[in-house]
């Protein structure tokens, strides 16, 4: 008699769905001016008309014309001079954030913010959940979810992998769903041109297109030998397997954030180093309530500028302890700014600041031998930032600044 078949050796293939909030930052400006911003057709987001920061996001029709995320801003006004131009709403984008997030995870506990518009899902094991039904329509459901409880429009993405998932949504935009069903992986990959790839920048495109690489079918002939040979061994194991569709990265529900930053764009160039050290503090203390908004700490810091002339410069520092408030940043902060203008001083059309190497508050803390110099932060730092947040929190932004802050703020144009 024979045994019954081992189904626990043929496990289902997985099911990842990766979730793309459709001009995110375009859509709820829109949201929260539906009489002004809502009406309008050509709309670009990122800064004020006469500024020079970059675009974060654009509607299709701005889109048309040429523009694009990260063009500066200028250029995106020549192209499109009739464009409505609006600040990123960074509350409201928050907000929304956090109302996808929790519409998503009634559908599977199992989501992990990419970015903020982007989200990736596992719905692996969900399947006797939602009765055997395809992913496409599980996908469609989500999709109609998000709409109605939140105004998003969203395109979805899905397949076996993180991979897949990506570029799948690539091309269900806009407000699409388009899936790869399990063992047309390979076919799949074969529209796409190497430049398409998550992770192939334009240096390691460049590099490929030299050899005679441009597209995935080109570069699939080669072994991972001959890849490795051309590429150094990380990027060319790496290499081999994207263009294989090979993705074995985990949807990680609570993945742990890696960094946080502010960073400004000025009118003018400036050129003088205490006016830089008087914009730099604005950011630290946007960067500190972050910080403990989010019950961390952090242990490296990073000052950093792009020049004039487009120069991108910075510097870092690792402490031997983490840090949370503002006082100890500004501190830090301060020093690496002093040693970036000591190298070159030019003026400066953009400042900064950056915190990483974050662990929760109350985390045990490891004994670093990398900055014994470096200022040691006390209790009463600490308390003093928290009490500034909650006042903050419950009077305005404004309620409580530094108070070179409050001097610069009052003094006549």
């Amino acid at each position: 008699m024979s045994s019954p078949p081992d189904l626990a050796a043929a496990p289902l293939p997985r099911r990842v769905l990766l979730l793309d909030c459709d001009m995110f930052f375009v859509q709820v400006a829109k949201l929260e001016d539906p009489d002004g911003v809502g009406r309008a057709d050509l709309v670009v987001v990122g800064g004020r008309p006469g500024e020079r920061g970059v675009v974060a996001s654009a509607s299709y029709g701005a889109r048309a014309f040429g523009v694009h995320s990260a063009m500066p801003m200028s250029t995106a006004l020549r192209l499109c001079p009739n464009a409505v131009v609006v600040p990123v709403p960074r509350d409201a984008c928050g907000r929304l954030h956090r109302e996808i997030r929790s519409t998503l995870e009634r559908f599977t506990p199992v989501v992990e913010a990419a970015s903020i518009d982007e989200f990736y899902l596992d719905l692996t094991g969900t399947e006797r959940l939602y009765g055997g039904e395809a992913l496409t329509a599980t996908a469609r459901r989500i999709q109609q979810a998000v709409r109605e409880e939140t105004r998003i429009a969203v395109s979805l993405g899905g397949g076996t992998q993180r991979l897949i998932a990506k570029l799948a949504t690539e091309l269900a935009k806009p407000g699409g769903v388009h899936v790869v069903p399990a063992g047309a992986e390979a076919e799949f990959m074969l529209r796409f041109d190497l430049a398409d790839l998550p992770g192939v920048g334009p240096v390691l495109a460049d590099t490929l297109q030299r050899r005679g690489l441009r597209t995935v079918s080109e570069a699939l002939p080669y072994d991972e030998a001959s890849l490795c040979l051309w590429l150094g061994e990380t990027r060319g194991r790496w290499l081999y397997r994207r263009v294989r569709g090979i993705d074995s990265a985990a949807v990680e529900p609570r993945a742990d954030a890696k960094s946080i930053s502010h960073e400004r764009t000025f009118a003018e160039d400036i050129y003088s180093l205490d006016e830089l050290e008087g914009r730099l503090l604005p950011l630290v203390v946007e960067l500190g309530a972050d910080l403990r908004r989010g019950h961390l700490r952090a242990r490296t810091v990073t000052a950093y500028v792009r020049d004039r002339d487009f120069r991108d410069r910075q510097v870092s520092r690792t402490l031997a302890e983490p840090l949370e408030s503002d006082r100890a940043i500004a501190h830090v902060a301060r020093t690496l700014l002093r040693e970036i203008w000591a190298r070159r001083q030019i003026g400066v059309r953009l400042l900064g600041v950056r915190l990483s190497n974050l662990a929760p508050c109350g985390a045990p803390e490891q004994m670093w031998l990398l900055d014994t110099a470096a200022p040691v932060e006390t209790e009463r730092d600490r308390s003093l930032a928290h009490a500034a947040d909650r006042v903050r929190e419950r009077f305005g932004k404004e309620a409580l600044l530094p108070a070179r802050m409050v001097r610069e703020r009052d003094e006549p144009e």
